[in-house]
């Protein structure tokens, strides 16, 4: 069995599968050749002592709650197995190994769509992540960071985080900055850790009034008239398959 890629009137790559056997030439039967489906594949990637302990600290689980959340409204979309989302640690998606093994055996095929999530140092990594995927020649649809951090070089020695300001690589880049109102102490650790000043390069660039452990807000609070990082990420998904 082989694959051929072909490219429909939209653009999108798909690939055929085609059962190479022995047939008459004078048959004229039609033959059924399966087209792969699109399937949507959502990366939720954890910050610091969110999948695991940072420090003696957590896990926190604070971007599996947005996960949690996102994955009840894609409920029958997963049950056609069109739509996948996987929870991961920043760390888990640092350096090629860990990339071939977290993230791209979870993808069916190169032109499938895929959308990357990521909170505090889970934004910094994730950024970087849509880049090197790029290169690796894979479609990245969407980035959404929630108020990411890696800036600072003392966060850089204790945490596996790439050290260079990201480049990221998406069709669409919505970067969410937590701008309290009343600070709590994950406030004070993101400062230590130092954000990430995004100041170009999204499509949507905005604030949201909240600290910055809440990534489920982050993720759901309206930041385009009443829709939210969420809708966004859940209207983007739908097109792929109107």
């Amino acid at each position: 069995m082989c694959a051929e890629t072909v490219t429909c009137e939209k653009g999108n790559n798909y690939k055929l599968h085609k059962e190479h056997t022995l047939t008459d030439k004078k048959d004229v039967s039609v033959k059924t050749v399966p087209v792969e489906s699109t399937k949507a594949v959502v990366f939720f990637v954890g910050g610091a002592g969110d999948k695991e302990s940072y420090y003696f600290s957590g896990p926190y689980r604070n971007i599996q709650g947005a996960q949690q959340r996102f994955d009840k409204r894609t409920e029958e979309l997963a049950k056609q197995g069109k739509y996948r989302s996987e929870w991961l640690g920043y760390n888990e998606v640092r350096g090629k190994k860990d990339i071939q093994r977290c993230v791209l055996n979870l993808i069916p095929y190169k032109s499938c769509p895929i959308y990357v999530v990521g909170h505090s140092l889970g934004g910094w990594n994730g950024a970087h992540l849509t880049k090197i995927m790029s290169d690796w020649g894979y479609r990245i649809q969407m980035l959404i960071t929630l108020d990411p951090v890696g800036e600072g070089a003392l966060v850089w020695l204790g945490s596996d985080i790439y050290r260079e300001r990201p480049e990221p690589v998406s069709a669409d880049w919505i970067n969410i900055k937590a701008t309290p109102s009343q600070r709590d102490p994950s406030d004070g650790v993101a400062d230590f850790g130092e954000k990430w000043q995004v100041s170009c390069g999204p499509s949507l660039n905005v604030s949201v009034d909240t600290n910055h452990a809440n990534a489920l807000w982050l993720f759901n609070a309206p930041i385009a008239g009443t829709k939210s990082a969420s809708d966004l990420l859940y209207d983007s998904i739908m097109e792929e398959f109107s």
